[in-house]
């Protein structure tokens, strides 16, 4: 096993920070420093091991979320030290600028933000009151949300990444207690669908997505004898409040 490598240390302290990967560059958003919520950002260059301060984005907000999406980084949510966020920024590599863009329908903190065909996808989170089960996508097009079916269980800090065309939530708490429920959404049936829950209860957790891994069966959930394509078929004429079976 390779040993671990100390990389070069970003230039805030950021706790409840927002990440996301563009170009080979790693970006690191806002954040709490101990004291206070920040605007600020700065990105990552492996092949130099540096991180550099980038333009700052026009909120302070900590427990926002982060994707790229045709070329752009967009953060959405948060909390910003008074009050859960509904506004969205993007931002461009090119001028080294922040946009503001459409506000989204709902205040969202420990919210689940993920690129998922041609939107941005804006899942559950906590509006100051309440852990949500509802969810939107955003269009750069037209500069809109669009709400989307809700989700079987309400969720703040959960895991949330896109495989086999599915866009999968995991984890996170309902308000009452961490969870262990997962679930996936089905743009092309706009509908939900469970999927098998973890065996270990987590929030606050990240998902990822590692392509090309060659010993992938050695880490993938037991399918029982269900093939990718018949996956698929499975969940796309499945009843939105039927298993995804594993």
């Amino acid at each position: 096993m390779d040993p671990l490598i100390l990389t070069s240390p970003t230039h805030s302290r950021r706790c409840y920070v927002s990440v996301t990967v563009l170009s080979n560059f790693i970006y690191a958003m806002g954040g709490f420093d101990g004291y206070v919520r920040l605007n600020t950002a700065e990105r990552y260059e492996p092949e130099t091991n540096q991180w550099t301060l980038i333009a700052p984005m026009h909120e302070q907000r900590s427990d926002a979320s982060a994707t790229t999406l045709y070329g752009k980084v967009y953060i959405c949510g948060g909390f910003n030290g008074n009050e859960c966020l509904f506004t969205a920024e993007v931002y461009n590599t090119e001028s080294n600028q922040w946009t503001v863009i459409a506000p989204m329908r709902s205040r969202r903190s420990g919210i689940g933000v993920i690129a998922y065909g041609e939107h941005v996808y804006a899942v559950g989170g906590f509006d100051g009151a309440n852990r949500l089960r509802s969810a939107e996508a955003y269009s750069p097009v037209a500069n809109t949300w669009r709400t989307i079916p809700t989700m079987f269980n309400p969720r703040s800090n959960f895991g949330i990444e896109v495989v086999d065309d599915l866009l999968f939530v995991v984890g996170g708490f309902n308000g009452f207690t961490t969870t262990f429920n997962v679930e996936c959404y089905d743009e092309k049936t706009d509908e939900w669908y469970d999927a098998h829950d973890m065996s270990i209860y987590r929030s606050a957790l990240s998902c990822c997505v590692v392509p090309g891994l060659a010993n992938v069966g050695e880490y993938a959930a037991r399918r029982d004898n269900f093939t990718g394509l018949a996956l698929r078929d499975e969940v796309k004429y499945s009843a939105s409040t039927s298993t995804l079976p594993v």
